[in-house]
């Protein structure tokens, strides 16, 4: 399984960041975590074919984790082949008749078998031949009545890989299931809470490898350095990633 990094910057691009979208290869096909601009183009960019994306999973409706998902459908839909299909699995039922709406005034030829779009509710929301992913209730963005802000736990026979999606400003709704059990690879979202606040959380974690990934403006450049500084105590291998970081487990 490999992991690929490819936005991993906060709500803005910057100089040397996009927004976020992670990519995760496994055998033959692909699967897409958020799909932050310029998703489409960062692919295309990499070579990747998008007939193998399985499936689009959106952590929360944020334009930096949403704002290339019509490009990716788009491109999906261009050259499709025999019997290519991707499910994008949206957050919030309510985003789906703008989508459409957005696709239909962009001329694409909308509905259309190769993409279906599906919302989730918390639990497990789609498994194959290759994974399971299952969704968990987050505090980014409060709603009154529901949850409509998650982390995913991609599950991979005894493999495992949790994606933090962005979280409250206390770090309290860090997964509690990666507090308990053991992840192969986190991938932590680095912008919403101060690191002095998640370190001492994250020392207590089973986590083998972490990845910070959606990097605040003061961790770019220089400021690396004291981030790294700052979770030198982590016991366990972390990386600040960038675009095009690739990891495999």
């Amino acid at each position: 399984m490999r992991i690929i990094t490819q936005g991993t910057s906060h709500g803005n691009h910057t100089y040397n960041r996009f927004n976020s979208s992670t990519l995760v290869e496994v055998e033959d096909v692909s699967y897409l975590i958020d799909a932050g601009a310029p998703a489409n183009g960062l692919m295309i960019r990499a070579n990747k074919e998008f007939h193998k994306l399985q499936a689009v999973f959106i952590t929360h409706m944020h334009e930096d984790h949403t704002g290339g998902l019509p490009g990716v459908i788009k491109t999906l839909l261009k050259k499709p082949q025999d019997d290519q299909h991707t499910m994008v699995l949206l957050p919030e039922e309510n985003a789906i008749s703008p989508l459409e709406g957005w696709l239909k005034a962009m001329h694409l030829k909308w509905p259309s078998s190769i993409v279906s779009l599906r919302p989730f509710r918390e639990g497990l929301i789609f498994e194959d031949d290759n994974i399971t992913m299952k969704a968990v209730g987050n505090n980014h963005i409060r709603s009154a009545n529901k949850q409509i802000s998650f982390s995913f736990i991609l599950d991979r026979f005894r493999k495992r890989v949790v994606f933090t999606g962005d979280l409250s400003h206390d770090f309290s709704d860090f997964p509690l299931i990666a507090r308990r059990e053991t992840s192969d690879i986190c991938v932590c979202e680095m912008t919403h809470f101060s690191p002095e606040t998640a370190l001492p959380i994250l020392k207590e974690c089973p986590i083998k490898h972490l990845i910070f990934n959606h990097i605040h403006d003061p961790w770019h450049g220089k400021g690396e350095a004291t981030l790294k500084e700052i979770f030198k105590s982590l016991p366990y291998p972390y990386t600040i990633a960038h675009d095009g970081d690739v990891f495999e487990i």
